[in-house]
């Protein structure tokens, strides 16, 4: 503050009453941007040269005057997205919008690239999955199949084996009938014959018997 008073004596010493307050203003400036920088380009050039001329007497800040060619950097646009003191409001409002812009973009494409890709991903799972399915229902019918045909399989042999018993069976039964007839024959025979023997025993005694006694008259 001490400074800022003894500057704006000197200045007031320096320059005409008419440009005093304007010198003051410019220096409140410059000192308040410590370098000076703030103040360039902001006051009329005779005013500038004499707040630059007063600080650098009295101080060891460098202000620019009207003669230097750094003017331009005065209105240099700052591209590190930090607000100073020299800083352009509707510039950065700008940048941040335009920054915000993109930034909403990039989130947007990012979004759109992740949606694809779950899609992409889903409809991949989706496939192979299908595919697994139909893989399983084909193994399953081959199963089913082959499990019909031991099934059938094992009811034919069955089958066969209880025909085969039953052939057998029946052909046991047929041999036993047939030898029980042959036997039955045979025991026929047997007794036909001893009854045959034994009735031609019989006419034989018969005969003798007759034939031993006298003959009537």
């Amino acid at each position: 503050m001490a400074l800022l008073e003894g500057l704006a004596a000197v200045i007031a010493k320096v320059a005409g009453a008419s440009t005093a307050a304007q010198v003051a203003t410019g220096l409140g400036i410059a000192t308040a941007g410590i370098t000076g920088a703030g103040a360039a380009g902001a006051l009329p050039e005779p005013v500038q040269d004499v707040v630059a001329q007063s600080v650098e007497t009295v101080s060891p800040f460098d202000l620019p005057d009207s003669s230097d060619s750094s003017s331009d950097d005065a209105i240099e646009t700052d591209d590190s997205g930090i607000d100073g003191p020299g800083d352009d409001a509707a510039g950065d409002a700008a940048d941040d919008s335009t920054e915000d812009s993109t930034g909403d973009r990039g989130l947007d494409n990012a979004l759109e690239h992740a949606d694809e890709h779950a899609q992409e991903a889903l409809l991949k799972a989706q496939e192979r999955q299908a595919t697994k399915d139909a893989e399983k229902a084909t193994r399953d019918a081959a199963k089913d199949a082959e499990k019909a045909a031991r099934d059938a399989a094992k009811e034919q042999e069955k089958a066969a084996r209880e025909a085969e018993k039953a052939a057998r069976e029946a052909a046991d039964e047929a041999r036993e009938d047939a030898e029980e007839a042959a036997e039955q024959a045979r025991e026929a025979a047997e007794e036909a014959a001893e009854q045959a023997r034994e009735d031609a025993e019989e006419a034989a005694e018969q005969a003798r018997k007759d034939a031993g006694k006298p003959e009537d008259d």
